[in-house]
């Protein structure tokens, strides 16, 4: 007996989240194989301090992520580390500005420009998902930390969430975020567990065996930001995750920036 429901006339949210859960189930297979009877899917194989990529996609940021986003990566306190910067079309600016760079640590791919819908909003929520992606294929290291091109880390963002991710074993760490105020000042978020606002994109560290699990171009559909809709996508797939009460990151609003375009 059928429910008399043709599959074409379900609601696109519903078809969305029938997906979603499929996917999940796919995505723990994966994990359990990963992991192979271990409690986390990386391996002290990686070595006792293992290569991080920081990871920056940008478009139009000019010397912008220069003297924020590269050299915030360069100052990290944890020193095994790459800076992959995945250009979604960069402009001759922003290309020249990351060339300047005289470090051998910064290695940059430039890519043609991403597909994204034109509604401002819906573009917002995935623009960057491209070079995002293309990066997780690119990247060296054994661990993945996003960084935006238009913000900044603390200086021992890495050396904190990865020190928490070996000795608790987690595959998905995050720290709290200092968020400038058009007035000024800066506003700490960031909590446990993890939720749709509260926490962001360059507070996360996660380890790149993970890397199959790729950003979304339509989760705009979903109305969540590519960025989230990967996050609760690890959760439901049970990523073992955990939280460090320690400002990791500094982000800079649009109203901030010289340039008014989003890189992610």
């Amino acid at each position: 007996m059928t429910s008399g429901v043709r599959p074409g006339s379900l609601p696109l949210r519903v078809v969305r989240g029938i997906h979603f859960r499929g996917r999940a189930i796919l995505d723990r297979r994966r994990i359990a194989a990963l992991r192979a009877g271990r409690d986390v899917c990386w391996s002290e194989d990686d070595g006792r301090e293992p290569l991080v990529t920081i990871r920056i996609p940008t478009h139009d940021r000019g010397r912008l992520i220069v003297e924020r986003a590269i050299a915030s990566a360069l100052r990290q306190t944890y020193r095994n580390i790459e800076v992959l910067v995945v250009g979604d079309g960069a402009t001759e600016e922003t290309v020249a500005a990351i060339e300047s760079v005289r470090d051998p640590r910064v290695r940059f791919v430039n890519l043609a420009r991403g597909s994204y819908p034109p509604d401002p909003e819906k573009r917002w929520m995935v623009v960057g998902h491209a070079p995002m992606s293309a990066a997780l294929s690119l990247a060296r290291g054994a661990w993945i930390a996003p960084l935006d091109d238009d913000d900044e880390c603390s200086d021992d963002r890495i050396e904190v969430l990865l020190s928490a991710a070996v000795e608790r074993r987690l595959e998905f760490v995050y720290g709290r975020t200092a968020v400038l105020q058009a007035d000024g000042t800066w506003r700490e978020l960031g909590d446990w567990p993890p939720r749709y606002g509260g926490l962001t994109h360059g507070s996360v560290l996660y380890t790149a065996r993970l890397r199959f699990m790729k950003y979304d171009a339509s989760s705009w559909l979903d109305g969540y930001p590519a960025d989230w809709n990967l996050w609760r996508r690890m959760a439901a797939a049970g990523v073992r995750m955990g939280f460090v009460p320690a400002v990791v990151y500094r982000y800079y609003p649009a109203r901030h920036n010289p340039v008014s375009g989003h890189a992610s």
